[in-house]
């Protein structure tokens, strides 16, 4: 019989505090009878007053929570790629020295997601011998896919090797540890390998064939409702009509949130009553917000490359 409890890591900095919230409170809401749940929260740069709010989140008799508050410095100098990903994405390679010695695996979880089973139903999922667990990326299936593994096949990887997504990812920690698969990864971030995907290029190039498939009901990615990617998807008509009818986990994978004003997601409404069931109930995204953060974005950019400019004239 597997054990009753269930180890969880999130992680997020203030502006993800809302879709956090949300998150914890879907898995939690979801909770099988008779199983009970360690969360591990990842504190990234969460004020007082949002990390107040998430504690209140996270009260249930079945939950046992545990701040980290220690990777915040200890990410700052890992390649920011991606604007919409920040490096509270990180976290999840400190995982194996952060938890307990004697935890033996654990689910690290993206904080733009929303449950809809219990996630012990998927903590239980046999690993063998494999280091981790997941389900393919929906954009990028394939090492050799955009934004997979670059230079894939100098590392003897095939072209149809399936690239991971690291959203939703069930780790094998004693392999971790004994191996130091995150010391592997971070080598690769650091020492000029790295070119796209944060965290999940890494962990993709230094785990070829050591991650096991899970059912992709596990990690529905925005993507599987766009044409391009529904069309081509590995999955027969029947799996590909649950994935996208009735996943076990949604996860807001492109830069158009759940939370974005400008968000069409079939799953958006779900998101809300989820959010709405925090202390953070009745937000909604408003238009005057939504212009304003384009024109501050707008305005970074230009300062920017003004400053570029600057820079090429005075060398």
């Amino acid at each position: 019989m597997p054990d009753s409890r269930i180890a969880a890591v999130l992680a997020a900095d203030d502006r993800y505090s809302r879709p956090l919230a949300a998150t914890v409170r879907s898995i939690i809401s979801h909770l099988s009878p008779g199983r009970e749940l360690d969360m591990y929260l990842c504190d990234m740069g969460i004020s007082a007053q949002n990390r107040e709010v998430i504690q209140r989140v996270t009260d249930h008799p079945a939950v046992r929570v545990q701040w980290v508050s220690s990777l915040k410095e200890q990410v700052e100098h890992l390649p920011q790629i991606w604007p919409g990903i920040t490096r509270a994405a990180y976290a999840r390679l400190y995982i194996p020295p952060v938890l307990p010695p004697e935890t033996d695996r654990v689910l690290y979880l993206d904080c733009d997601l929303i449950a809809r089973r219990c996630i012990g139903d998927l903590f239980d999922s046999p690993m063998g011998d494999f280091a981790a667990m997941g389900v393919a990326d929906a954009a990028s299936p394939y090492v050799s896919s955009p934004y997979g593994v670059p230079y894939w096949s100098r590392f003897g990887r095939r072209a149809d090797d399936v690239n991971f997504n690291s959203g939703v990812f069930l780790m094998n920690l004693p392999i971790w540890r004994d191996e130091d698969l995150a010391g592997a990864a971070l080598k690769y971030l650091t020492d000029g390998r790295h070119q796209f995907m944060v965290d999940q290029e890494a962990i993709n190039a230094v785990l070829p064939g050591r991650i096991g498939q899970l059912d992709p009901r596990w990690n529905q990615q925005t993507e599987h409702f766009q044409p391009l990617y529904e069309a081509t998807l590995p999955y027969d008509e029947e799996l590909l009509h649950e994935l996208i009818e009735n996943p076990w986990i949604v996860h807001f994978t492109t830069g158009i949130k759940a939370w974005s004003y400008l968000s069409t997601h079939p799953f958006r409404e779900e998101w809300f009553k989820s959010l709405d069931e925090t202390p953070y109930r009745g937000w909604r995204p408003t238009r005057s917000a939504y212009l304003a953060e384009r024109g501050d974005r707008l305005l970074k950019r230009v300062k920017k490359r003004l400053a570029k400019s600057l820079d090429r004239t005075s060398a």
